[in-house]
């Protein structure tokens, strides 16, 4: 689920899936606890209209009850019966008391003139004059006054709450439904944009794998996400790469196989002109052989007149050098063992380097060869060696190609390590630049103009030292030359481990 490829971790798809659901959950509990505050907010609200309802009941309750006081006192104050006249007053009055209890209960800060009230009933159960009452009427007056003032308090404080009520509400429901909008806009935003970089990339890595697959490698996929679909990224990178690679050292191989099928078909024809042209130069060798042998037993003289001037050793002479040069390819081209086996690397060299001679490439340049005498044999397999040594040589001819100011020079030397043989093919030819020098053994490589080069020599070469156990260095100055050093190792153990088929 989590990758750290040195950027820090990477978040899978499922891990970035439960990401946003944790998010969404979140966001949605948070929706949930604004609309309970929200809740109880008006719940308090209700709660609150709830109890000015229940105040302005009590106060229509006293106001009643100080009614009923008046109009007792009113219609007993000239009663015959004045003390029944008081008793009722009293019934009333004490219901007035308790009524007025509950509202000071309620309404502990609200003006309700109860002492003045209480004083003027205290008046009157001392003296029930009617001056007395008259008082106590007044007081009834000015608590039904205060009474009815504060009714009108609590109705303007009921309705403004009931206002503030409908108002709040109307903005919690508002909010918390543009919330949820909200929160469904993000979720579908964010799964939007990546469900559609998620497409673009997907999209590309088909159409990179149909370019694969069609043979186009071009440049890797840049890696711009760090879960599976980066990993299937840097998957594609790779198949690429590695069929890259596949193809370039099939087509090392191709060119071995078409090295062996090439040096075949030249042995072939090789021994047929060798066959050819050995026996009309065996003939006139013979016959100059014959010549000379005559001229000596006459004492160097002809006995036909015309043959003083004739030159039978000048054509013994050439005749013995086609025969060299009929040999010399008979013996390059002929077959050659296709199993690796212990073999003289300097008779390779002279080989190779005999042959190379007559190309026109080299008759202005001088080719010595400086081999230990006491190199010991190798094992490997005598036609990749041939191959390596020619592409090296050519290599070096191509590298002289208009040198002025010195003589054109290929020194061909051998030596031997403590484990291993080295061949130097050394030329005093343009040199390699720095940058060239760092991908020469790249395959298809090349700063040779078109038809000159495929770039496969050099990887060749280096494919081959690798597979016989060795390897290949070069040296280069620019305007000075170039040192080719190759290493083979003299025990078979490091030609078997490099799986040499």
């Amino acid at each position: 689920m989590f990758a750290n490829n040195g950027r820090g971790f990477a978040l899978s798809i499922r891990i970035k899936g439960l990401i946003v659901f944790a998010a969404l959950m979140f966001y949605s509990v948070v929706i949930a606890l604004f609309a309970f505050h929200q809740k109880n907010l008006l719940l308090h609200d209700f709660e609150e209209i709830q109890r000015t309802i229940e105040t302005e009941t009590m106060l229509r309750q006293a106001d009643v009850s100080t009614f009923h006081a008046l109009m007792a006192i009113f219609v007993n104050i000239d009663a015959s019966d004045h003390a029944a006249g008081m008793q009722r007053i009293q019934m009333h009055y004490q219901l007035l008391q308790r009524r007025q209890a509950e509202l000071t209960a309620r309404l502990p800060d609200a003006s309700l003139n109860v002492a003045g009230l209480n004083a003027a009933w205290d008046e009157v159960n001392k003296d029930s004059s009617r001056a007395n009452l008259n008082r106590l009427i007044v007081a009834l007056l000015k608590t039904k006054n205060d009474l009815a003032l504060l009714t009108e308090q609590v109705q303007e404080s009921r309705k403004s709450m009931s206002e503030r009520y409908r108002t709040q509400s109307d903005s919690a429901a508002m909010t918390t439904f543009l919330l949820g909008m909200l929160g469904l806009g993000l979720v579908g935003t964010i799964i939007g944009l990546f469900f559609r970089r998620l497409t673009d990339d997907l999209r590309m890595l088909q159409n990179r794998a149909l370019e694969i697959v069609k043979g186009f490698r071009g440049k890797p996929i840049a890696i711009t996400r760090h879960d599976e679909v980066g990993q299937l990224m840097m998957a594609v990178n790779s198949m690429a790469d590695t069929l890259d690679q596949h193809e370039k050292e099939l087509m090392l191989e191709r060119q071995k196989y078409f090295h062996q099928e090439k040096m075949a078909a030249i042995g072939a024809l090789a021994a047929g002109v060798s066959h050819e042209i050995g026996n009309p130069i065996a003939a006139i060798s013979g016959i100059a052989q014959e010549m000379i042998e005559r001229r000596a037993a006459s004492g160097g003289a002809c006995r036909v007149e015309d043959c003083h001037d004739c030159r039978p050793d000048l054509i013994y002479a050439q005749t013995q050098r086609l025969a060299a040069i009929t040999r010399e390819i008979s013996e390059f081209a002929s077959p050659r063992a296709a199993e690796a086996q212990f073999l003289d690397l300097n008779e390779q060299l002279r080989s190779t380097s005999s042959l190379i001679r007559y190309d026109k490439r080299l008759q202005h340049v001088t080719l010595r060869l400086d081999l230990d005498a006491q190199l010991p044999a190798i094992y490997g397999v005598a036609d990749q060696l041939t191959q390596l040594i020619m592409n090296l040589l050519i290599n070096a001819m191509d590298a002289l190609e208009g040198v002025q100011g010195r003589t054109p020079t290929i020194v061909i030397s051998t030596r031997a390590d403590t484990e291993r043989a080295c061949v130097v093919i050394e030329d005093n030819g343009h040199g390699i630049e720095q940058e060239t020098l760092s991908r020469v053994f790249e395959p298809f490589f090349t700063t040779k103009s078109a038809g000159k080069g495929t770039g496969l020599g050099l990887s060749l070469c280096y494919s081959i030292a690798k597979k016989h156990g060795g390897t290949i260095e070069i040296d280069s100055t620019p305007g000075t030359g170039t040192r080719v050093q190759v290493f083979f190792p003299f025990n078979d153990s490091a030609f078997n481990e490099a799986n040499f088929i």
